[in-house]
């Protein structure tokens, strides 16, 4: 049985008045049946009840009959009866009547969250600092206490895993799932002895380059002679312009090759001169590079926390694609994605196939929009699997047809088809019309995407099939059509006006083309 604290005076009256039996207690005499020390003892270091911790539970984190209606990750009162009901409703976090060293790791685990461009005050940051500091606090304070530092880490484990914002609610174009298996109430119901918070965090290695590029900005914006070169730039290039590339860059070079790696990092003209542009963008505070992490690291945490060791990775904004494998880019290139009236969605799916000469089944919309029912010559028309003129086809009646282009050296997909399947009709391809990858805006498409040398591409993708480029060019010459199956590689074509460069070494900032990133911002702040 728990004892209850006794007051100093009632404790030294106890020890008085029961000195004697004490002495003949333990005159000769085994002590494993206890006695008043013991329970002097067990009062001095008695803990919260689970009673207690239960009767707080319940009171700051009822469970409703909407419970169930909710999300069961994001629910945190069913996910914090979930650990004390695994946990027999012990404390976690405190040792006797004092909250112990994990408690104290998790406060500076919470602190840290500002690296990941989350407010740590979100997760009672000032709370566990005053639960740790208070004396002679009451069984009900300390259990207020055991329970705000395991409602943080939940939070917290949460919000990592899984995002603070909810896609769907922000962005109707984002079809990434984040199939993550959010496991912090049953780790915690175990008592690690590690309760970092890092297991929870995006393995994307574009994740850790966005953490540490928030503390670069955090430690410029107190950087005195940098905040003063800021107000100093003017409109004309100077050296000033040249030691604000050097601070941001953390480089002490000043040729024209610095000035064309500042300029490929804001996503400029690469012309090594400071030009207009150039100086608008050393112009933007430090503050207004934060804001852009935070929208973009939130957006990588609605993707899965994990990653395969082979992917592709289309950025939307910065119009590339890049395919690694183990670490390494095996395919850096430009690509071509939606016109802003016919924008790329985010989509994560495995590729399936390659197809070598692939035809290509013209959707309705664009049969309907484009052509109005007028089908030009070089394109089949087919009825319930029958080939019929294209003159059949009109305005009015096109969704009974089914429109085809052929292979061949028009075709609209090229040589070179990835699929990926997808209920958006998504997918990359060649092109005939290759020129445009010379175009710095390449956003053109009618929502695919174009890939610039698409038989290397393949040839990387299908070289455990022994599948070469020779073997590719051979069918392109026979105009053949192959299909080739391919590993179950994950595609992510994805919308961040963050990324990293294809080395997985530096920051790109980029544009916004579908001006989403003020909704985020808005709804994070």
């Amino acid at each position: 049985m728990k004892i209850r604290v006794l007051s100093k005076q009632v404790l030294a009256a106890t020890v008085i008045v029961t000195g004697a039996v004490a002495v003949s207690c333990n005159s000769g005499q085994s002590r494993e049946g206890g006695g008043i020390f013991d329970n002097i003892s067990e009062a001095f270091s008695s803990e919260v009840t689970p009673e207690t911790i239960n009767k707080i539970l319940q009171e700051k984190y009822p469970q409703s009959s909407d419970s169930a209606k909710a999300d069961p990750l994001r629910d945190l009162n069913a996910q914090m009866h979930r650990v004390y009901a695994q946990n027999s409703t012990k404390p976690l976090w405190l040792e006797g009547r004092k909250f112990g060293k994990q408690a104290t790791e998790l406060i500076k685990a919470i602190e840290d969250l500002k690296w990941d461009g989350l407010d740590p005050e979100t997760y009672g940051l000032s709370e566990l600092k005053k639960a740790v500091a208070q004396k002679d606090a009451s069984d009900e304070a300390l259990a207020s206490g055991e329970l705000a530092f395991t409602a943080s880490y939940l939070s917290a484990a949460r919000d990592l895993t899984l995002g603070v914002l909810n896609p769907a609610e922000i962005d109707k174009e984002w079809h990434a799932d984040n199939d993550s298996t959010l496991t912090a109430a049953d780790d915690l119901a175990k008592a690690p002895k590690d309760i970092s918070l890092q297991k929870y965090r995006p393995a994307n290695p574009r994740y850790a380059l966005m953490q540490k590029e928030l503390q670069k900005w955090d430690k410029l914006r107190s950087d005195t002679t940098y905040q003063q070169s800021k107000t100093a730039i003017g409109n004309a290039a100077s050296d000033v312009a040249i030691s604000i590339m050097q601070k941001e860059l953390a480089s002490s070079a000043s040729d024209t090759d610095m000035v064309k790696t500042y300029q490929y990092l804001n996503h400029l003209s690469k012309t090594g001169k400071i030009d207009e542009e150039t100086i608008k963008a050393l112009h933007r505070s430090p503050d207004e590079y934060v804001e852009l992490l935070k929208i973009n690291m939130e957006r990588l945490r609605w993707l899965p926390n994990t990653m395969e060791g082979r992917y592709i990775w289309v950025s939307i904004p910065q119009t590339e694609i890049d395919y690694f494998k183990d670490g390494n880019n095996l395919f850096h290139n430009r690509s071509v994605v939606g016109a802003k009236i016919t924008r790329t969605p985010t989509i994560l799916k495995p590729m399936q196939n390659i197809v070598i000469c692939p035809p290509w089944t013209l959707p309705l919309s664009i049969v309907g929009k484009e052509y109005g029912g007028r089908i030009p010559s070089y394109y089949e028309v087919y009825q319930g699997g029958k080939r019929v003129p294209n003159s059949a086809v009109n305005a009015s009646n096109y969704r009974r047809f089914t429109v085809r282009q052929p292979a061949g050296p028009r075709a609209a997909l090229g040589y070179v088809k990835f699929n990926l399947p997808n209920q958006w009709d998504i997918y990359l391809h060649d092109t005939p019309g290759r020129y445009v990858f010379a175009n710095k805006n390449r956003y053109l498409s009618h929502g695919c995407v174009r890939v610039k040398d698409p038989k290397t591409l393949a040839a990387l993708i299908l070289e455990e099939s022994n599948v070469g480029v020779d073997s590719i060019n051979v069918l392109i010459s026979r105009n053949r059509t192959r299909q080739f199956p391919t590993p179950k590689i994950p595609v992510y074509i994805t919308y961040t006006t963050v990324n990293a460069d294809s080395a997985l070494q530096k920051v790109i900032y980029l544009n916004d083309p579908y001006k989403k990133d003020s909704v985020i911002l808005a709804r994070l702040k």
